[in-house]
This record gives structure tokens, sequence and C-alpha cells, in this order.
């Protein structure tokens, strides 16, 4: 290209957690690197529909800001709709995504990534060993791509990379409710989060939460995509369970928004020089949802993949070696445990089984260790 300042060895779409550690880290180990962003990002920019739910390991391990703690938690409370009650210990917080992004993003930018808001992927193709990205306001090439851009990721779609089945796909609606910190203290408890499950006669696979935040609850339900019947009226249901909607009295709609949360891998998360990370690969926890910290830590290893294969000089290595080295990690367990969630969600016996165990173990203790 003519101008080399829009040439870049390591190219991310999508500037999430994934994204930004990628980039930090492909920065740090000398790759001149580029994340564009569809959005803006900012303290008050972009909204994304995410519960916002972080353990205290990931805090400290970024040492991520008080002042940009939204509310620690030391507890996850466990709501069966038959009316069984259970209590999961654990210190953690919760975030505003666009707060948690901004975060992140500067780590990047402080590292040396050219970074591009408000800048949406239109077309991407390979060309004589590198690839060709246009977006709406310029021209670029890379030798790597990273998709760091969610379950509908734009940038796989172009390449015409299979999408996930339907059994591993998650529709969530989340609401976004203005309240006060004594309501949320007297309905919620000062230092807890809500979870709330029951297969026959609520969600037959996944859950509905209750997550607050300083001054807001984040209201949030998903389902087994196919199984879902009418999302609107399934929400309602929850929301008019009784412990809910006496929670939720004296608060305000602020936002509404549906979403989808990948629950087991895409059917390939490399290709030709392309990194599929976070849930654009479906690193995603399949029994909690859970994804942000899987979500940084496959944006790690896939730069630390590339970095290895070229010392080594074995490139042909890259896709087989980056999944070994997400196995090596956690990648093997979130298999296990995709397995398992059949098994959890198979009846409300199974259900309440795992959550008594999950009271006082972690998933992926019950799961590895086939406590079930």
């Amino acid at each position: 290209m003519e101008d080399s300042n829009l040439d870049f060895d390591v190219f991310i779409i999508g500037a999430g957690p994934g994204g930004s550690i990628a980039g930090r880290v492909a920065a740090e180990n000398g790759y001149k690197t580029c994340i564009i962003e569809k959005e803006v990002i900012g303290d008050k920019g972009r909204y994304k529909a995410c519960g916002g739910a972080i353990g205290w390991e990931l805090v400290e391990e970024i040492d991520y800001p008080e002042d940009k703690i939204s509310r620690s938690f030391e507890s996850l409370e466990l709501h069966h709709v038959d009316g069984d009650t259970g209590s999961k210990k654990g210190k953690g917080i919760t975030i505003w995504r666009n707060v948690f992004d901004k975060f992140l993003s500067d780590m990047a930018l402080n590292s040396g990534v050219t970074l591009k808001e408000n800048e949406p992927l239109i077309h991407i193709e390979k060309n004589n060993g590198f690839y060709r990205i246009n977006t709406n306001k310029g021209k670029y090439t890379a030798k790597y791509i990273i998709a760091a851009d969610g379950a509908t990721s734009t940038t796989l779609k172009i390449l015409g990379w299979p999408y996930f089945t339907k059994e591993n796909i998650v529709l969530t609606i989340t609401k976004e409710m203005k309240t006060s910190k004594e309501n949320i203290k007297n309905k919620l408890g000062d230092d807890a989060i809500h979870a709330f499950f029951g297969i026959e006669s609520f969600i037959p696979i996944g859950y509905a939460w209750l997550f607050p935040k300083a001054e807001t609850i984040t209201v949030g339900w998903g389902n087994q995509i196919n199984l879902v019947k009418n999302s609107r009226s399934e929400f309602k249901k929850f929301e008019n369970l009784p412990f809910v909607k006496n929670s939720l009295i004296d608060s305000k709609l602020n936002i509404y928004k549906a979403h989808l949360i990948p629950v087991g891998l895409r059917p390939k998360i490399y290709e030709n020089n392309v990194f599929a990370v976070g849930d654009a690969g479906g690193i995603v926890d399949p029994i909690s949802g859970k994804g942000i910290p899987y979500a940084m830590m496959s944006g790690q290893i896939a730069i630390e993949t590339i970095k290895n294969c070229e010392k080594r000089d074995k490139l042909d290595k890259l896709g087989t070696l980056y999944e070994k080295n997400l196995d090596r990690r956690f990648l093997r367990v979130l298999k296990a445990k995709r397995i398992a969630r059949d098994q959890i969600f198979k009846n409300d016996e199974s259900l309440k089984r795992f959550l008594s165990l999950w009271e006082k173990y972690r998933s992926s203790e019950i799961v590895m260790k086939r406590l079930l």
C-alpha cells in the first residue's frame, strides 16, 4: 500500500476485553498493532448488555481501580422457582462494561496500539499472504487477524466461517432498572447478587439474574435460543416472580436490550492466520455464561501462540498450538462443562443437585471431579 502507516502485523476487530488484551500483548511484544471498533469507546460511550459480574481474582490481576467498581459482593444467592434457595460465597464486583472496556482499551493504547473508534468493518480478504481490510474510513493490510467482535462476528461472517449450532446459542434479554441504593440494600442486600433457576416451569436451559450496580439493578434472562417460544412473555414470567417483583418496586426502566451469548465452541476457532477469541469463538463458560476472563485469556494466548510459532518457525502449526494452548489453560474444562451442561439441565432434580454442590465447590471442580 502507498501509506505504510496503514500496514500492520496484527489487526484486531473489536475493542472488548479480548481485543484490548490481545492488542496490549501484541504491542508489548513488538508487533505493529491496530484495533478497530465499530462504536465509540468511553466511560459514557457504548452500552454492552452484560450482567457485569467478575471475580475478585480478576480485579486484583488487572489492578482495576476502586472508583470504577459499581458494587462489591460477597455471595451469589441461588433461587429455584419452587422456593428452594442457596448461597454461594465468593468475592467479586459488578461493573459497567463501557467503563471496564475503556479501562482495558486505555491499557492497549498506552502499550502503543493504534485504536480507531466508530469504524466498522466493511470487507476483508486475503491477497498474496496478507489480509486487506476495508472499513468505512480506510483501507489496511495485516498479516494476522484477531476476530474479537462477539458471537455475531462480522469478521467471521465475511470470511465465511460456519456459525454456532442452535444448541450453542443463548438468547438473553437485559433491562437496566434505575433505583436507589437504599432500595437495593433493602430488597437485594448490600453485598449479594441473585440468580434464578427452574427447568419445568421457568427456563428449560438457562437462568435469570438480578445483579445490582450502584443505583441500578441489571435484570437479565437467558434461554437456549431454539427453546424460546415467546421471549417477551417468558421474560415477563421472570419479572412476575414475587421476589423479583418486590425488588423492582420503585425502579424505572433505563435500557432494554436483547443479546446473544455462545455456550459452546464455534465449529472452528482458527484458519489462515485468523484467530477467533472470546465470544466470537464461543470461548465462554457453558454453564454460567461467564465470558470476560476467557475473552481476555484467549486474546493473550492468540498473540503468545503467534510469537512462539514465529520464533520456532512453525507457522503451519498456529491453529493446532492455539487450541492446545487454550486447552492447557482452561478450554479442556470448558469443553467438559459443555457436556455436563446437558446433564445439569436434564431435569429439576439434576439441576438442584448441581446447585447444592455449587454452593460448596467451583463448577469446574464439580465437572472435572465428576461430583454430579
